[in-house]
């Protein structure tokens, strides 16, 4: 058997990460679910090649996990090169590297997730942190009393383990919190039914892409939503009236525009790292940047940004995102890496109204466009698009051009001339 520092367990299907991965060693342990089964598509044939091949039915199976742990500690497989990439296979890594002796914190990757957890460690490390308060029962008065005696509103309301905005909301007021959270429904996609609220931060939200191996990223980039996500979404909440939808998406900032901002984020984002442990993994981080300047941790995790953000860093770094990943994760060095364009950034299309999808672009119409690098149609004719959230998929579009007025022109040009038509459903 290969030394350990050639062995790699690979949650989820991802071919390029997989076969990238190959390259380098035969000691690729893969564990597939079954969405990835009867959905994605593995490639059969290039998983031949890999050291053994699991499948679970999903990763929050405890037991499902500590059967594949036991198999790989009997193969002699250590827990320290764990990768997963997707959200719903974050927990189920993190046992497995637990359960296989990678960690002496067994909740360690558990703060890559709660949201309480994650803050707590951060702020204990002296980082700048929304002021939070953990909701375990929405319906007990005490949880919240906890709130509104300690936060000034409007607070922002999520679930302790969610992603992509989902089950999000803005708060109003004291007297407004106890009949919101009543009304809520089960959170789709999340089995925990426990909530955080957070103090409401004013400022420029940014998210921060990279990928580590200890203390120095192999690339990081940096990155600003076009408007604030909870900005979209009240802003779909308007659109019900008709008056249109936000810009969604966000755009690179280049680092020769900004030096002084890079630094401040690379100072941060070390000092998060070590707070929760973080010292070979890909990492998506959101900050906010306050009108004075100063950076404010909102939360990590350790996997890709979703949605547009894989095939934005694909523009910017000039190779695949995966193979760039695979790479740096196995060698701890990359080959030298640059997009073709300085001002990069990503759209995302959706209606103006909600509805059931009649027209989407096509991808021929969306590349034609000068500037269009990468087009993608997410959702589908026939699609229900009701506004519920603002991870609401329906059409990437990522943009590449060399000038900052090129970029701004491109991108009112492609929301002016590309467009996702709707008609009313019951």
């Amino acid at each position: 058997m290969n030394s350990t520092a050639d062995q790699v367990i690979v949650c989820k299907w991802n071919r390029d990460l997989i076969a990238t991965l190959l390259e380098h060693t035969p000691e690729v342990y893969v564990i597939l679910d079954d969405f990835d089964v009867e959905h994605m598509g593995p490639d059969w044939e290039l998983l031949k090649g890999a050291a053994k091949v699991y499948r679970v039915g999903e990763f929050d199976s405890l037991e499902e996990v500590a059967s594949v742990a036991a198999d790989l500690a009997l193969r002699g497989v250590s827990g320290d090169r764990v990768v997963s990439f997707t959200e719903f296979s974050q927990y189920g890594a993190g046992y497995l590297s637990t359960l296989l002796g990678d960690s002496a914190d067994p909740l360690r990757h558990v703060a890559f997730r709660d949201k309480r957890l994650m803050k707590q460690r951060v702020a204990a490390a002296g980082i700048a942190v929304a002021d939070w308060v953990g909701l375990p029962d929405r319906s007990d008065e005490r949880d919240l009393a906890a709130v509104t005696g300690r936060l000034e509103f409007p607070v922002v309301v999520k679930p302790v383990a969610g992603a992509g905005t989902i089950g999000t909301f803005t708060v109003r007021s004291a007297e407004e919190l106890a009949p919101r959270l009543s009304a809520l429904d089960p959170i789709p996609f999340f089995k925990s039914r426990q909530l955080i609220a957070e103090e409401f931060v004013v400022g420029r939200e940014l998210h921060v892409d990279a990928l580590w191996d200890g203390d120095e990223p192999l690339f990081l980039v940096v990155s600003a939503y076009f408007v604030n996500v909870l900005s979209v979404l009240e802003g779909l909440k308007d659109s019900k009236a008709g008056t249109g939808t936000p810009l969604d998406g966000s755009y690179v900032i280049s680092r020769e525009d900004a030096p002084d901002l890079y630094q401040q984020v690379l100072d941060v984002h070390r000092d998060v790292n070590r707070a929760l442990g973080i010292d070979r993994a890909v990492t998506h981080l959101e900050l906010f940047e306050k009108p004075d300047g100063r950076l404010v941790f909102s939360e990590i995790a350790t996997r890709l940004g979703g949605a547009y953000v894989g095939s934005m860093l694909t523009e910017v770094l000039g190779r695949d995102i995966f193979q760039v990943v695979g790479e740096g994760l196995f060698l701890g060095s990359l080959r030298e890496t640059s997009g073709k364009h300085r001002y990069v950034g990503a759209v995302h299309l959706r209606p103006a109204r909600p509805g059931r999808i009649t027209s989407l672009p096509s991808e021929e119409e969306m590349l034609a466009i000068e500037g269009v690098q990468q087009a993608q149609r997410v959702a589908r004719v026939g699609s229900v698009v009701d506004f519920s959230h603002p991870s609401e998929w329906c059409v990437f579009v990522i943009l590449g051009t060399d000038t900052a007025e090129e970029f701004d022109a491109l991108v009112a040009r492609v929301g002016r001339e590309l467009t996702v038509e709707v008609e009313p459903v019951d």
